[in-house]
């Protein structure tokens, strides 16, 4: 994806470039005139249904920004619509914080550009005025911004229900595995590792990987970040992951701002294919929540252990309090096997999840491939584990690239697992 900072661009590069709106109104009338005035860029329709539905439907669109009817009539008739836009605002702003916000309205009803500012939305196109400075607007802020690529980068954040059940387990080896990944093109994806578990720098252990720029450099360096940072300042391991570690020191984690995170994670996405994030033990419970409506996915991590699936629920009512949308979580039970307690299934359908996957017990053989500084695909070829955790990455691939060819991800499984789905092996 390309970044446009340091020069302007012309309606025709801007429509180009991929950049897609959506426009929150019953009003047709006024759709009307945001279409016209915004001719040179595609502006959907979005009509206003129930608040989960309409935000749902929004996360689908994947727009780069949001136009909301603030004109007081967003419905085609006299009733005032502000307090229902204004509760639209602040809902995306939880579910969806990397999609930009401008409030639509008129100079003839004041109280509109008022209820967009309660709201936090603070620009403004008056639809009294012509469509020069509507545009005008738009071009502001979009410009400096990263554009929509056909093919965005896929943010997948791991959270366990509690520390010790393989979720930096499996964030390491999803990662290297969709790393080692050749197209058809004979280009690798570009992976990245935000290895914010708990133990810090838990991930880097794992890869092989020594670095003292960590997640508060990052945030820091923000202003600089460009093509060149990442290349040198981000650590890699020698498959060419990206991974930034939690600092750590206490007094380095306090000095953390949400916001500042969430903003480093929007900037990281036009560099990387994919973006996976370690959550495993993370405590802060906000942040956390945040990084999650944040994600394209969400995986939850549990075992089949009582404890664990207490924790499990208390994370789902934490979800359900923070309004992470329900379409992007998705259920994987981890050291499965068949015979102990509750089925995979049986979680899923007692959580109302769907499962993505189960990762069957593997913990001797992941333990003496890590006892040897390896991943465990560096040291076996068949292996029940394995299998469960390349399907994640065929998955993950088939996401950022809909039609995956001959000699794509599934081939070069089958080369390096001649027997995947067929072996029974039990680690």
């Amino acid at each position: 994806m390309d970044n446009y900072m340091g020069h302007e661009l012309s309606d025709t590069d801007m429509q180009k470039s991929g950049n897609k709106f959506v426009f929150c109104s019953s009003n047709d009338s006024h759709f009307q005139w945001i279409k016209q005035a915004l001719n040179a860029w595609q502006v959907v329709h979005q009509d206003l249904v129930p608040l989960d539905v309409l935000a749902e439907q929004i996360a689908h669109i994947r727009p780069q920004l949001v136009l909301l009817d603030f004109s007081g009539n967003c419905r085609d008739t006299e009733e005032n619509c502000a307090k229902e836009m204004i509760a639209l605002a602040q809902t995306l702003k939880i579910r969806h914080p990397n999609v930009h916000q401008v409030a639509v309205g008129s100079s003839n009803y004041a109280d509109g550009a008022v209820a967009a500012m309660r709201a936090g939305v603070h620009h403004f196109i008056d639809m009294q005025s012509d469509g020069t400075e509507a545009r005008e607007v738009i071009r502001t802020m979009i410009t400096g911004l990263p554009t929509l690529g056909a093919d965005p980068c896929n943010v997948i954040t791991l959270l366990g229900a509690r520390a010790g059940i393989g979720t930096t387990t499996l964030a390491v080896h999803l990662a290297d595995m969709l790393q080692l990944q050749q197209t058809p093109q004979a280009i690798r994806p570009k992976i990245a590792l935000l290895d914010f578990g708990i133990p810090v720098a838990d991930g880097q252990l794992y890869l092989n990987v020594s670095s003292t720029f960590d997640l508060l450099d990052a945030v820091r360096n923000r202003h600089r970040l460009d093509s060149t940072l990442v290349q040198t300042a981000i650590a890699h391991n020698n498959n060419g992951i990206r991974i930034i570690s939690l600092p750590r020191t206490p007094e380095s984690m306090h000095a953390l701002v949400a916001n500042d995170v969430l903003g480093l994670l929007s900037q990281l996405r036009a560099y990387f294919d994919v973006l996976i994030i370690d959550l495993g033990g993370f405590p802060e419970q906000d942040l956390t929540m945040r990084i999650a409506n944040a994600s394209d996915e969400t995986w939850l991590l549990t075992d089949q252990s009582v404890g664990s699936l207490v924790s499990f629920d208390n994370l789902i009512k934490s979800m359900d309090k923070n309004q992470v949308a329900r379409s992007k979580r998705h259920l994987i039970v981890t050291r499965h096997e068949d015979a102990f307690g509750m089925s995979a299934e049986q979680i899923a359908e007692r959580f109302k999840v769907p499962l993505k996957a189960k990762l069957p017990e593997s913990r001797q053989r992941l333990v003496s491939a890590a006892n040897i500084g390896k991943l465990l695909h560096e040291t076996t070829r068949t292996n029940a584990y394995l299998n469960a955790v390349s399907a994640l990455a065929e998955s993950v691939l088939n996401r950022n690239t809909e039609n995956t060819k001959k000699g794509g991800l599934r081939d070069w499984l089958q080369r390096c697992l001649p027997g995947r789905g067929k072996t029974k092996e039990r680690a």
